[in-house]
C-alpha cells in the first residue's frame, strides 16, 4: 500500500487505466482522459471529491455551451473565443475553476467535429466520466496520517511537560536550563508539523467528529502562546517567597498531568484553592515585595489561562459527542 499512496504512482496508474477504459469503449481523444484523470489526483479525499464535483459540473456546462455556440455561429477559432469569453467568467461565478481547463479542452473536440451530434456529446460525457470515475476510486487510497499525528501530539504533550516542570525548578533556583530555548522552538515546529497533519487527517475523513484533531492542536498552539508568556515572568522574578515554593509545586502538578484525557476540572480547583491562600498571607513589607509577589500572581493567572483553555476544550468536544449521538 506504500507505493498507492504516492502521488505520482496514482497519477500514473490513474492515467494509464483511465486510457485503456477509454479505447474499449472506443472513445475518441481518449488520451485526454488520461490527462484529466492526472489533473484529478489530490492529496485528501474531500478536496478529491469537491475537485470532481466541480469538474463534472464544468464539463457538462462547457459541452451544452459549445453546442449552442457552434451550431449558432460556426465552427472556428472566432467562435472558441467567443465560447471562452462566456465559459470562464461562468466558472468563476460558479466557482468551478478548477474544472475550466480539462472542459475548454473538451470544447476543442466538438469545435473539430465534422458534425456535432449526440454521438460526441456521449463522448465527451464519457471522457469525463472515466477520467473523474477513476481518480475519484485512486483518490480512496490515501496514506495514513494518524500514525505521525500521534507521534507529534506524544511529543508535544511530553515537551509541554518538560517545560512546566523546569518551570518549577526555576521558580525556585532562578535559573534557566540552556535548552530550554531549544526545546522550545522543537516544540513550535512539531505544532506545525501536527497541523498539517490534522487537516490531512480531517479532509480524509467524512465522520462529524474528523475536526477534532484540528481542534486539539489548535488548542495546543494557544497553550503553547500561554507557556512562552509564563516563560517572560522569569525576567522579572529575583526573590523567593512563602507562595513561590506553592506556585512551583502547583506548576509541577501541571506539568504531571498536563495529558490529553485530563479534563483540568481538579487543577482549576487547586489554582482556586492556591489564590484563596494568597489572599489571608501577609502582605509585601517593601515595594520590592510588592513588585515580586505581583509577578507571582501574574504567572498563577496565566498558569490558570493554560489549564482553562483545556477545559474548554474538554467541555466543548463532550458537548459535540452529546449532540452528535
Amino acid at each position: 500500500m506504500k507505493y498507492i499512496d504516492n502521488l505520482a504512482v496514482k497519477m500514473a496508474v490513474s492515467a494509464a487505466i483511465a486510457f485503456e477504459i477509454g479505447n474499449m469503449l472506443n472513445v475518441q481523444f481518449s488520451a485526454v482522459a488520461a490527462v484529466i484523470a492526472i489533473l484529478s489526483i489530490q492529496d485528501t479525499r474531500k478536496k478529491s471529491f469537491e475537485f470532481a464535483k466541480k469538474r463534472i459540473i464544468a464539463c457538462v456546462i462547457s459541452i451544452i455551451l459549445s453546442f449552442i455556440v457552434y451550431n449558432s455561429v460556426g465552427q472556428n477559432f472566432i467562435t472558441f473565443g467567443i465560447f471562452l469569453i462566456i465559459f470562464i467568467p461562468i466558472t468563476s461565478k460558479l466557482n468551478i475553476i478548477e474544472g475550466m481547463v480539462p472542459a475548454s479542452v473538451l470544447s476543442t473536440h466538438l469545435l473539430l467535429a465534422d458534425k456535432i451530434n449526440l454521438k460526441w456529446i456521449i463522448n465527451e460525457l464519457l471522457i469525463t466520466f472515466i477520467a473523474v470515475g477513476v481518480a475519484s476510486i485512486a483518490n480512496l487510497f490515501m496514506p495514513s496520517y494518524e500514525k505521525k499525528f500521534n507521534e507529534d501530539k506524544e511529543y508535544i504533550e511530553e515537551g509541554y511537560k518538560k517545560i512546566l516542570t523546569k518551570m518549577s525548578k526555576s521558580l525556585i533556583t532562578y535559573t534557566i536550563d540552556i535548552d530550554e530555548g531549544k526545546l522550545m522552538r522543537d516544540i513550535e515546529n512539531r505544532l506545525h508539523s501536527a497541523l498539517d497533519n490534522a487537516y490531512k487527517i480531517a479532509n480524509n475523513k467524512f465522520s462529524k467528529g474528523s475536526s477534532y484533531y484540528v481542534e486539539y492542536i489548535n488548542m495546543r498552539i494557544t497553550q503553547f502562546d500561554i507557556i512562552k508568556k509564563l516563560r517572560s515572568h522569569f525576567e522579572k522574578f529575583y526573590m523567593s517567597f512563602e507562595q513561590t515554593h506553592m506556585i512551583a509545586k502547583l506548576t509541577k502538578k501541571v506539568a504531571d498531568q498536563l495529558h490529553e484525557s485530563n479534563d483540568c476540572k481538579e487543577l482549576l480547583k487547586n489554582v482556586e484553592i492556591l489564590k484563596e491562600d494568597f489572599k489571608i498571607m501577609a502582605l509585601p513589607k517593601t515595594r520590592e515585595e510588592f513588585e515580586n509577589r505581583a509577578q507571582l500572581l501574574q504567572f498563577i493567572n496565566d498558569l490558570e489561562d493554560l489549564l482553562k483553555v483545556k477545559r474548554n476544550f474538554v467541555v466543548n468536544n463532550e458537548n459535540k459527542s452529546v449532540k452528535y449521538k
